[in-house]
């Protein structure tokens, strides 16, 4: 016999077998008790939570010769020929693939005939949000008014994108994520019933990645059990999934809370050479904080779902940190995790964001980075300094003193983007002080042109996510505030991409001269250094 795939084998086969949806469950067993079964059903919810599982149950129930207190009896020639998947009037459809209105045309013209096994005709459509508007139009009718020995259940993950129509003729059940102790005690029943050693980590490891999903944890510890036979250890589960270990996230996590930035990024590079996934990393980061937070608020939450030993660590670990503070870390790690999706370079945006956030949570200023947030005041006040002496030394008299009569207004200065250029290092190495996720987008660009107080940025014609991240309000608020600390102007910033065109008209032709030069060339006389 071929082999079965273990969510296969321990698929639920009554309503009381179905984990973590009582509320589901209970209704549909009372409403076959009291002979309530709707016409049609919406199940809706997350993968792997049961959906599927108990439209099979309800259309086995509804067609079972000698039901038991609203459960089917799984004895039957009815209920087992269910089972195998050979009863005719159970069809079960994948709106997926059967999307069209010819497909819906059909089943509304088979409807009108009676069931031929059992008591009731049950059609299970699955994703049925993957249907046509015209086939949803179609269905409608035979929804409204279908025959009496006809039942509709209708199971989505996206209930958002069903015609409000169609869900006003159906009663909703939403199935919710399977709590993580609930996933940890079925997995156990299965293990003990496979003959499967696994140990504690292990398990902990599989019922955080599968996210809510029964179905997900039972094809991870198959897949475990395929690469590692029947005894799994947490390091087997780690190689598997390419995630962390408990003790590799403690690890990671304490050199964050240290604000170790060279131990932090050392680790990330060990772990991604070992083999590890850099999402994988970035999720278990995530986990971790969330799990520190909900120490923090409650230390006995059900939520959490760690061996004493673990937990232990992770609650000494909770005392460092602020509520506000892990709440910022959970943010900022989700913030990334967006943000790997489009990066081609996942590794050092994963880095610069670590960075940023240790840099943030310990407000650290480096020796060198207050040498860089002070330089460019100091070459501003130098420049406006020496720019100011020699009008000065000009509009002097032969007697040294100084002329009443103020320069006419058209000779008054303005900054042209040759000077944006020389301070641009500053500007960039701020930014990057600041917010490091927004210097690795920034690093790609140019100035290239600064007219009536708008300041363009030019990109490769490669980098086009760059260019859109620096887009972005809070990034431009930053830069414009940034511009305007250390060059003391205020910007609008514009981003394009080489090649693009731009308004040329009107913009003065850049000499390369500075402010001090062509302040010389008004008034004449020499530099003179000042010196404080």
């Amino acid at each position: 016999m071929s082999y079965i795939a273990l969510y296969r084998v321990f698929r639920p086969q009554t309503f009381s077998e179905i984990v973590g949806q009582d509320h589901v469950s209970k209704t549909l067993k009372n409403a076959l008790k009291s002979n309530r079964v709707a016409h049609a059903y919406l199940f809706c919810g997350p993968r792997g939570t049961g959906k599927t599982s108990s439209a099979k149950i309800l259309a086995k129930a509804v067609n079972c010769l000698e039901p038991v207190d609203g459960e089917p009896c799984n004895m039957c020639p009815n209920c087992q020929a269910v089972n195998e998947g050979n009863f005719l009037d159970v069809l079960e459809i994948d709106a997926a693939s059967n999307r069209g209105i010819d497909e819906i045309r059909d089943i509304r013209d088979k409807v009108k005939f009676a069931p031929s096994q059992g008591k009731f005709k049950v059609y299970i459509i699955d994703e049925v949000h993957m249907l046509t508007a015209e086939a949803f139009n179609a269905l409608l009718k035979t929804l409204e008014e279908p025959p009496a020995h006809v039942i509709f259940i209708l199971a989505t993950t996206e209930p958002q994108k069903i015609p409000l129509t169609v869900l006003s003729r159906c009663q909703r059940f939403d199935f919710r994520k399977i709590s993580t102790k609930e996933i940890r005690e079925h997995l156990e029943e299965i293990t003990n019933k496979e003959k499967i050693t696994i140990s504690p980590s292990a398990l902990n490891i599989i019922t955080r990645k599968a996210n809510g999903g029964m179905r997900d944890a039972i094809s991870i510890l198959d897949q475990c059990i395929a690469f590692s036979g029947n005894n799994i250890e947490n390091e087997d589960v780690e190689k598997v999934l390419g995630t962390l270990g408990e003790e590799q996230i403690l690890e990671i996590s304490t050199a964050i809370l240290e604000g170790d930035l060279n131990r932090t990024l050392t680790l990330v590079n060990h772990y991604l050479q070992s083999g590890k996934d850099i999402k994988e990393i970035v999720q278990d980061l995530i986990e971790h904080f969330r799990e520190l937070l909900l120490i923090k608020i409650s230390p006995a939450s059900e939520l959490i779902s760690l061996s004493p030993e673990i937990l232990e660590k992770k609650k000494l670990q909770a005392e460092k940190l602020s509520v506000a503070q892990l709440g910022q870390f959970v943010l900022k790690l989700t913030e990334i995790e967006k943000e790997l999706r489009w990066s081609s370079q996942p590794q050092i945006l994963v880095e610069a964001g670590l960075v940023e956030l240790i840099l943030a949570k310990h407000s650290v200023t480096k020796p060198a980075g207050a040498g860089v947030s002070e330089e460019p005041r100091e070459t501003k006040r130098n420049l406006t300094q020496s720019v100011h002496k020699a009008p000065l030394k000009k509009s002097s008299g032969p007697t040294g003193e100084k002329k009443t009569s103020s320069p006419p207004e058209k000779t008054k200065l303005t900054a042209n983007i040759s000077e944006i250029k020389k301070v641009w290092p500053n500007i960039l190495e701020k930014v990057k002080q600041k917010r490091i996720t927004t210097y690795a987008f920034l690093v790609e660009a140019q100035p290239v042109s600064l007219l009536d107080g708008e300041l363009v940025l030019s990109f490769p014609q490669s980098h086009k996510f760059h260019r859109a991240n620096v887009q972005q309000l809070e990034n431009k608020e930053l830069l414009q505030a940034i511009i305007k600390e250390i060059a003391g102007l205020e910007v609008q910033i514009k981003c394009i991409l080489e090649g693009e065109e731009r308004k040329e008209n009107n913009t003065p032709k850049d000499t390369g001269n500075s402010i001090i030069e062509q302040a010389l060339e008004l008034f004449g006389g020499d530099i003179v250094e000042i010196k404080d």
